[in-house]
């Protein structure tokens, strides 16, 4: 997106990044009732907590998803190293957990301890951790994604599919770890892909998939990218090394760094067209069963 226009979308949205994208006859059939959001790492207001020691910044969606899900970036104040109660409101059903530097150290119910470094990750429904622990360096930095009231709307929505939702898990944890043999080139929709399973629809019986992504080494990317392609699921992703170019019917263009954060609801047109060699994504996909189709240039 040329500078310009990101200052004019900028001016008009200076609080508010989420909207129904003008201009398109785009109308959404996804699971939740969400809107097209965007929050780069620059929006948002980074608030402090004396009780934790953590600064949280909300990246939009809340707002995006009228309440069913939640994300924060969240980091260590000041660089100072230190402990968190990890409290979740009781009404938080799935708990996702990714960090992006430093390190965590936290304990399960069962009191095993886990340490969780870059690029790490964890899964859970419902929050399972023991809460007094949460101990964190000082360069510590990462995402927090939960929900509340999400999985009852996807589980209405699979069904209406004909698609019978898997057992939600009511206990355990899935901690992924960042390495090369935890990706498997090709495992999705795009064979220039390697994708890393961070175990989400095995914990929620397939209303939830999380997944990582980044180009196979080696891989020759198609010109146009993506193309432009449209998605039967509900989509939230984030980079956290390089950068993609990004087109959304209605919304422009725009390149996207560690620390942006889009929602894309089902059916909104879209087309990732450049991708930096070292370029790797989280996206959490909604649910886990979905289309991906190829649609012409809006």
């Amino acid at each position: 997106m040329p500078d310009g226009n990101a200052e004019r979308i900028s001016q008009r949205r200076k609080t508010d990044w989420h909207y129904n994208p003008p201009g398109s006859d785009w109308k959404h059939h996804g699971p939740l009732p969400l809107s097209f959001s965007f929050m780069p790492r620059t929006g948002g207001v980074w608030r402090h907590s004396r009780r934790s020691g953590l600064e949280y910044r909300d990246v939009g969606v809340t707002a995006a998803s009228k309440g069913t899900m939640s994300q924060r970036h969240i980091r260590a104040a000041w660089g100072r190293a230190g402990a968190r109660d990890a409290y979740i409101s009781d009404d938080v059903e799935f708990y996702y957990l990714h960090v992006m530097e430093g390190s965590v150290r936290l304990e399960t119910s069962t009191g095993e301890a886990v340490i969780l470094g870059p690029g790490d990750t964890v899964v859970m429904p419902p929050f399972n951790f023991n809460p007094r622990v949460f101990e964190y360096t000082g360069d510590f930095e990462a995402m927090e994604f939960t929900t509340q009231g999400a999985l009852d709307c996807i589980e209405t929505s699979e069904r209406k599919a004909g698609r019978e939702p898997g057992p939600i898990a009511t206990e355990g944890t899935i901690i992924t770890r960042e390495r090369p043999d935890s990706y498997l080139p090709g495992d999705g929709p795009r064979k220039f892909f390697s994708y890393r399973d961070l175990g989400a629809a095995q914990s929620t019986g397939g209303l939830i998939h999380i997944h990582v992504v980044g180009i196979v080494n080696g891989e020759d990317v198609p010109p146009a990218g993506t193309g432009w392609h449209t998605h039967s699921m509900d989509q939230v992703f984030f980079p956290f090394v390089g950068y993609l170019q990004i087109a959304v019917e209605g919304f422009g263009q725009v390149k996207m760094r560690r620390g942006d954060v889009m929602v894309i609801p089902a059916g909104l047109r879209h087309l990732v067209d450049a991708f930096t060699p070292d370029y790797y994504t989280t996206e959490i996909c909604i649910p886990n069963d979905y289309l991906t189709t190829a649609t012409p240039t809006p």
